[in-house]
């Protein structure tokens, strides 16, 4: 369930509005819409790709403290869980867009060279602005991963550097000047993940403390918006003047602390119920889902939305946004229901093996399934019957006619 509305949350992030530029959230400019927008994107929103990352860290760490485990094997699993889905749905980002960009400006075309290009697919030395650019936590992440036989000792021994020395790493070097993480946020956090993991920390311990946290994450979102508007100039201007940005060093840091605590604290109080029915349903396509989100959102915001409702300016414009996470789980269960159908293999690659075709099938639709093929069958096949019968009658015929007229007989 972390996982599910982490990303539902981190979609919040990237709805497309039609503008060639982020939107800068503040307070008292458009109503409580796009307070309410803002207050989504700066709190759950950059929250959840930190838990994320906790989470992932930590089920490295658990799966490489199991006795015979193997480190090739995880490598394999993880690539094709995340490398994987990320290279084929960054592929087909990049050729639409550059389609695209035969009739209108795309950021494709800020490239210059040939890495640059490659950059919007494999993010090999930077994570550029672009439709593709959320795949890139995922090649973070798999970064993380390869690091984990390293991490993992490096913690277990020494966690008392390791991390502050990671918190430092993020807190200072957030704008993508290390090749080997992007984000270093991803590293620290997935770090935290190996420390709760190696110290068997109990994870329903904090839960009681739901109030606090769900509290001071509100808190420190206001701050991030109040800022935006203008608060704290002289101590933001003081940070730009020793090139450093005071919502990078000190508000998103709380935020994303307080968010990811309120977050988890909260899912207790929701397992159990519809929710966590729902949730197990979808999950399989939960992966789908984050990879294809804002390109499917473009799509039809520009094909459908925009030409009908309008686009930023509208008034019903925060019930595309509020609607935006939802929408994307619904279009990917459609993707890849349709390619389980038409070619099964390609929706486990597209779903990073969480999807296949013996897995997405009860038993009872099996059957059904099973006994439509039959039919099909019989009906072709009596279909061939009924087209070929004539012919093979007029051949036997013939055939005889012929074999009696070699014999002489009539």
């Amino acid at each position: 369930m972390a996982r599910m509305l982490c990303v539902l949350f981190m979609i919040f992030v990237h709805v497309p509005d039609g503008l060639s530029s982020a939107v800068h959230y503040t307070l008292g400019d458009g109503g409580f819409a796009f307070f309410l927008e803002g207050f989504l994107v700066e709190g759950p929103g950059r929250a959840s790709a930190a838990l994320l990352s906790v989470v992932s860290g930590y089920l490295a760490a658990t799966t490489l403290l199991k006795p015979g485990s193997s480190v090739w094997l995880l490598y394999r699993r993880r690539f094709v869980s995340i490398i994987v889905p990320m290279i084929i749905w960054a592929i087909a980002t990049y050729l639409i867009y550059l389609a695209a960009s035969r009739f209108r400006p795309t950021f494709l075309d800020d490239a210059q060279t040939l890495l640059d290009h490659l950059n919007f697919i494999l993010f090999l030395t930077a994570m550029p602005d672009g439709a593709t650019m959320h795949l890139g936590f995922l090649r973070d992440l798999f970064v993380c991963v390869l690091l984990s036989p390293l991490l993992l000792p490096a913690v277990q021994r020494m966690a008392w550097l390791v991390l502050p020395l990671l918190g430092l790493l993020y807190l200072f070097e957030h704008d993508q000047s290390t090749v080997v993480i992007l984000r270093p946020l991803v590293l620290f956090a997935f770090c935290i993940g190996i420390y709760l993991a190696v110290r068997k920390v109990s994870l329903n311990s904090l839960d009681r403390f739901w109030p606090l946290f769900l509290g001071l994450s509100v808190v420190a979102t206001m701050a991030i918006l109040l800022v935006n508007s203008g608060a704290a100039r002289n101590m933001v201007e003081l940070f730009a003047a020793r090139d450093m940005e005071f919502d990078e060093v000190v508000l998103y840091p709380i935020g994303r602390l307080f968010g990811s605590l309120a977050i988890w604290t909260l899912i207790p109080m929701l397992l159990g119920g519809r929710l966590q029915a729902w949730t197990e349903r979808f999950t399989p396509y939960l992966f789908a889902a984050f990879c294809s989100h804002y390109l499917m959102l473009t799509m039809v915001f520009h094909a459908l939305w925009s030409p009908s409702l309008g686009g930023r300016e509208s008034t019903v414009f925060v019930v595309w946004f509020l609607a935006a996470p939802l929408l994307s789980m619904a279009i990917a269960v459609l993707i890849v229901n349709l390619t389980l159908h038409v070619y099964a293999p390609l929706a486990t690659l597209l779903t990073g093996g969480r999807m296949s075709a013996a897995s997405s099938l009860k038993p009872i639709a099996e059957r059904r399934r099973q006994g439509l093929a039959l039919g099909v069958w019989l009906g072709i096949a009596r279909l061939y019957d009924l087209l070929t019968r004539p012919v093979i009658l007029l051949l036997r015929t013939w055939f005889e006619a012929s074999r009696r007229l070699l014999l002489g007989r009539r």
